[in-house]
């Protein structure tokens, strides 16, 4: 087991003991040694916010109820509900360092491996990728580390097989696409097989839904992923952007008129109008994104969504090449070099 993690961690640039004989940690143990709650950065905003946010953070009553909104909506019963509360209302560094105990506490429950790498997610994206209070790219690759640990313990959780793609995603976009195309198929393989599972999932509220979230990853990816030949014969698959629309579709019609499902929606048909000379389908894309900026952000996510999709109306050249963590360098040649 320790060579298998030393290779993953080779892979992802980092360096690694030589094996020893003996004290062999199994991905979970990793996991837990990695698993500080001390280490959760401050999120920008976090000292004037809390002030304003007071009020909201007290614990919810214990006879609180939640409408079932959703299908395969997270109730009561629901293991681990209590983290459910919090990730619905964004005590986002609170829920982390909870379930992170929990991990610790009980290294055999998979189910809080994917609460854990939610909330390490959600605190990632509140930074824009030139913060230098973070380290974005060790930060993804220790998501990275649990969901595996997850997956230990559950091969075949079609949540854990997301949040690991999700990981190694973020993981790729914060490091470069071009830097991290041999992570390409392992993202499509987790992504797929978790849609094709039949899973449902929806949290409180719905901030995260499968499997409209699944294909909003993959409608990302699909975008991203460069169409070229050469990527195939070096990652064993390529992008689509047929493919990108298709997976933004079902997303937008899973998940409705969310910030994020219209804003990648519009980035896709953007490309696409841009690519193809459409000019109809351009304008589809600048549509979605006007819609989105006139809902009200609800996290520091959707803010800097927000920004973005007004830099994105300002520049529609950014579309093709688009990401939350900072413009993507596709140049064919540098590839090829």
């Amino acid at each position: 087991m320790r060579m298998l993690i030393s290779a993953l961690l080779l892979m992802t640039g980092v360096a690694v003991a030589q094996d020893q004989p003996e004290a062999e940690p199994t991905v979970a143990e990793t996991a837990q040694e990695e698993a500080t709650p001390a280490s959760a950065p401050e999120t920008p905003e976090a000292e004037a916010e809390a002030e304003a946010e007071a009020d909201t953070e007290a614990e919810p009553p214990e006879d609180k109820t939640y409408p079932i909104r959703f299908e395969g909506q997270v109730t009561p019963d629901t293991p681990h509900f209590d983290l459910e509360v919090l990730y619905h209302e964004g005590r986002v560094k609170e829920g982390l360092e909870l379930a992170e105990k929990r991990m610790a506490d009980n290294p055999e429950d998979a189910t809080v491996y994917r609460h854990v790498a939610r909330f390490m997610y959600e605190l990632g994206e509140q930074f824009e990728r030139t913060d230098t209070s973070i380290d974005k790219v060790a930060w993804y690759e220790r998501m990275w580390t649990v969901a595996d640990a997850g997956l230990e313990l559950t091969p075949d959780d079609p949540h854990l097989k997301f949040a690991r793609g999700v990981a190694i995603g973020r993981y790729g976009t914060t490091r470069g696409v071009l830097a991290s195309l041999f992570l390409a198929k392992r993202v499509e393989q987790d992504w797929t097989e978790a849609t094709d599972s039949g899973y449902t999932y929806a949290s409180i509220g719905g901030g995260e839904q499968l499997p409209c979230d699944v294909h909003h990853g993959l409608g990302i990816y699909y975008r991203l992923v460069p169409d070229w030949w050469i990527v195939q014969v070096l990652a064993g698959t390529r992008g689509d952007l047929d493919k990108s629309l298709e997976r933004m579709q079902l997303a937008h019609e899973c998940g409705g008129d969310k910030i994020r499902h219209l804003k990648e929606l519009g980035v896709t048909k953007m490309c696409i109008g841009q690519k193809r000379n459409d000019h109809a389908l351009l304008a589809e894309g600048k549509a979605h994104i006007s819609k989105y900026l006139t809902l009200e952000p609800k996290s520091r996510t959707e803010r800097i969504d927000i920004r973005h999709g007004e830099m994105l109306l300002d520049d529609p050249s950014m579309a093709c090449e688009y990401s939350r963590d900072g413009q993507q360098d596709l140049d064919r040649e540098k590839l090829e070099r």
